[in-house]
């Protein structure tokens, strides 16, 4: 039996609707509020752990058929700026389980798999809704919504990202962002001609990963630094940015690039922010997970997969016997450390690059651990 009949999740993304299947799948009645209704980005990379929690959860034939599978060796190839192989170390080797190492996939695609996911496990996504307070009892939490409507749950899930509503209404000021001092750049380019190989091109601090979609497309990703926010962008200053980033190359893959960015080439703009809030998550029966709890950089690739493996998690500890302050326990007993250790070693990554470290030390770091995320969640 589990341990709670009801929940409700603030945050339709990839953790909140993750959630609400791992816990549907284990009898537990859900709601879904999300604020926004459609997915921030552009593509994602799932690995690792993540991707046998997908499969666990009965969602991995439909995600596949969405994303393109990789192997780690595939992605983190690094090039310089004529697109010639830089070496590094070898990545891990693939799982036994046979499933893929990497997917990489667009978000809009992740967010319907996800979405119809936790549909059919019977929860209810209610979009354009958040919440505004919430009252906590010894055995449930009464929350008010942002129609001005009240509703008791046996539990609450902030999963509503870095800027949190629930982090905020129950840890306060006492957990906030972090910027980085890089702001990334995103692009997805239709139509690029087969002129190049796919990875990580580098040109002193510029940094420019790129990566095939199933549709053709390619994803390109690139940051910049700046020493504080440095603001909104029109889309002429982002495009601009996106210029610049493939001028600094010869190589024949991001000048195919450059030829497309036209006009109506639409780039989203985000600043890398981090957090990682203190063990314990939760605050009675109030409990955040994804981003809301530990959000980081994407040089490892791993936030999505960390938000993939919480909510299995979480679908496991309250499908098993005990009250919900031991399911709670267990689910902190398994999850902290491992999400330190991604926003840790992204953040690590991050610096490297900010000061130019060799990009065979930086693979390096990245390489060791990876294979420390293949051990089971």
């Amino acid at each position: 039996m589990p341990t709670i009949n009801n929940a409700l999740i603030v945050g339709g993304g990839i953790a909140g609707l993750t959630a609400a299947t791992a816990l549907g799948r284990q009898g537990v009645s859900c709601e879904v509020l999300e604020l926004h209704g459609e997915p921030a980005g552009a593509a994602i990379t799932i690995q690792n752990r993540a991707i046998d929690a997908l499969a666990e959860l009965g969602l991995f034939d439909q995600f596949l058929e969405s994303g393109l599978a990789r192997t780690q060796q595939d992605m983190f190839r690094h090039f310089d700026t004529a697109g010639n192989l830089v070496p590094t170390a070898p990545m891990p080797p693939a799982p036994d389980s046979g499933l893929p190492q990497a997917v990489v996939i667009r978000r809009t695609a992740l967010a319907r798999v996800l979405r119809e996911g936790a549909e059919a496990a019977g929860a209810v996504v209610r979009t354009g809704m958040s919440i505004t307070g919430l009252t906590q009892h010894p055995d449930s939490v009464t929350a008010t919504l942002t129609d001005g409507s009240e509703r008791t749950y046996d539990l609450v899930i902030g999963a509503d990202g870095i800027r949190s509503v629930t982090r905020n209404l129950v840890f306060g000021d006492a957990v906030v962002p972090q910027y980085t001092g890089t702001t990334m750049f995103r692009w997805v380019v239709d139509d690029v001609p087969d002129v190049g190989q796919l990875g990580f091109y580098h040109s002193g601090v510029i940094l420019n990963v790129t990566a095939r979609l199933r549709d053709g497309s390619i994803y390109l990703a690139t940051g910049r630094e700046y020493p504080t926010k440095p603001g909104r962008f029109t889309p002429e200053a982002a495009r601009r940015v996106i210029a610049e980033h493939l001028e600094a190359f010869s190589a024949p893959l991001l000048r195919a690039m450059r030829e497309r960015l036209t006009e109506d080439a639409r780039i989203i703009v985000n600043d890398y922010d981090w957090l990682l809030a203190p063990d314990p998550w939760y605050r009675g029966r109030v409990l955040i997970i994804g981003d809301a709890a530990h959000a980081t950089t994407a040089l490892l690739a791993s936030g999505g997969g960390m938000a993939i493996e919480d909510a299995a998690v979480l679908g496991q500890e309250f499908g098993a016997d005990g009250t919900v302050e031991e399911a709670l326990k267990r689910f902190m007993k398994r999850r902290f450390d491992r999400a330190r250790f991604v926003v840790e070693t992204s953040i690590e990554l991050s610096d490297m690059l900010m000061r130019g470290a060799p990009t065979a030390e930086m693979n390096d770091l990245r390489g060791r651990a990876l294979v420390s995320l293949k051990s089971p969640y």
